[in-house]
């Protein structure tokens, strides 16, 4: 027992000794912890010379010939670096892409039925939602419902995919999309998500990374909505209709209706009987602005993360105390919109409240990184929608 001690603890001061010689040119050190014994993560704190994603990527390099990953970041004093050596490298690993493809096509037919049931054919054919053959026209009719499916997958895959080969671009182990099918959601699906395999490299990755997505999803979703608007009429509700969906106004939406039909809608008790194609763009610019959230691991909390680092943990908790408090406020207005803002309040709050860090957390972004920090933080208030859905009783 005691021999088998020696040999840790020999074995421990051998492996410390060499990942220390590798950063003797890298970082003045002045000391060493072992957090998680015998040699799993060791910590060696000091001043890194120079330039610090230099150095992480020589500390990379160095770390990984002895079977461990390197991760750098500032000390909690503010005096300093950290360089952590963790025990065993990232491995790609070949993805299941039947998966993938299996919920995409789970999604696509889930979506096809959701715009077959909300097509302008089935309008005029079904005249009694409440017979039980209203539920069985749109799996006979899938194809009405290519023109909001295609527009809806089109602009989800452009955000994912922009994500996706960012991500490759940082040599990142991510996956291909995974959509998720959501039945009983009015747009018959969750959105998709790429798993992230590894810690994100460094700061410029997350952040690119991160931006990608919207601005991908952006470049697609308005010029369909635009097309979708045009497709679309300015009428009063039908006389025969009690109860309507009203889709939350945000300031680029309500500014393209406006360059469409010339007034600001809804008003006078007008609005837009939006086509399917115009809908799912709508649906496509809520799920944009939903990522843009800066919390979390969401496209936003990417953004924030990268730009602010753990101050971003403190803007994320603000942000989700707002999404609760203006989610009662709407319930107790008897807005039932509330209950969305409420959803996703606690969601975050139990499953999503914290960014975890890159594996360099010390290397800062520049200028340009900031400017489109603003873009992307501009693009949110454009896409911001108050009260995204809701029933509008006419009588």
């Amino acid at each position: 027992m005691e021999q088998e001690i020696g040999n840790e603890i020999s074995g421990q001061l051998v492996t410390i000794a060499q990942l220390r010689r590798q950063l003797t040119d890298l970082m003045h050190i002045d000391d060493h912890v072992v957090m998680k014994p015998p040699d799993a993560v060791i910590v060696f704190r000091g001043q890194v010379h120079g330039d610090t994603e230099v150095a992480f990527e020589r500390m990379t390099e160095r770390f990984a010939a002895y079977g461990y990953t390197a991760s750098l970041r500032d000390r909690q004093d503010g005096e300093g670096h950290e360089a952590v050596a963790i025990k065993g490298t990232i491995k790609r690993k070949p993805g299941r892409t039947w998966v993938n493809v299996i919920l995409f096509l789970a999604t696509l037919a889930n979506v096809l039925y959701i715009g077959a049931g909300s097509s302008p054919q089935y309008t005029e054919l079904v005249k009694d939602a409440q017979d039980p053959e209203a539920l069985i026209i749109p799996l006979t009719h899938l194809h009405w419902g290519i023109p909001f499916a295609a527009t809806l997958l089109s602009i989800l895959l452009a955000h994912e995919l922009s994500h996706y080969f960012v991500a490759r671009r940082y040599n990142s182990p991510v996956s291909l999309p995974y959509f998720i099918p959501m039945p009983l959601s009015i747009i018959g699906t969750m959105g998709a998500v790429i798993v992230q395999r590894a810690p994100m490299r460094d700061r410029k990755a997350l952040f690119n990374i991160g931006i990608a997505g919207p601005l991908g999803g952006l470049i697609v979703a308005i010029p369909l909505l635009i097309l979708g608007l045009m497709l679309s009429s300015v009428e009063p509700p039908p006389p025969n209709v009690d109860v309507v969906l009203q889709e939350g106004n945000a300031l680029l939406y309500m500014g393209l209706k406006y360059l469409i039909f010339g007034r600001i809608l809804p008003s006078n008790g007008e609005d837009v009987w939006l086509h399917p194609v115009a809908f799912a763009a709508w649906a496509g610019l809520l799920v944009m602005m939903i990522n843009l959230i800066p919390v979390g691991q969401l496209d936003g909390g990417h953004a924030s993360y990268a730009l602010l680092g753990r101050r971003a943990w403190g803007l994320g908790y603000i942000v989700i105390a707002a999404m609760v408090a203006w989610g009662g406020w709407l319930l107790i207005s008897d807005n039932e919109a509330g209950a969305f803002w409420l959803t996703w309040g606690f969601l975050n709050l139990f499953l999503n409240p914290r960014h975890p860090p890159p594996l360099n957390d010390t290397t800062k972004l520049n200028g340009r990184h900031v400017a489109l920090g603003f873009v992307m933080l501009a693009i949110f208030v454009l896409t911001y929608m108050p009260a995204p859905l809701r029933e509008i009783h006419l009588r």
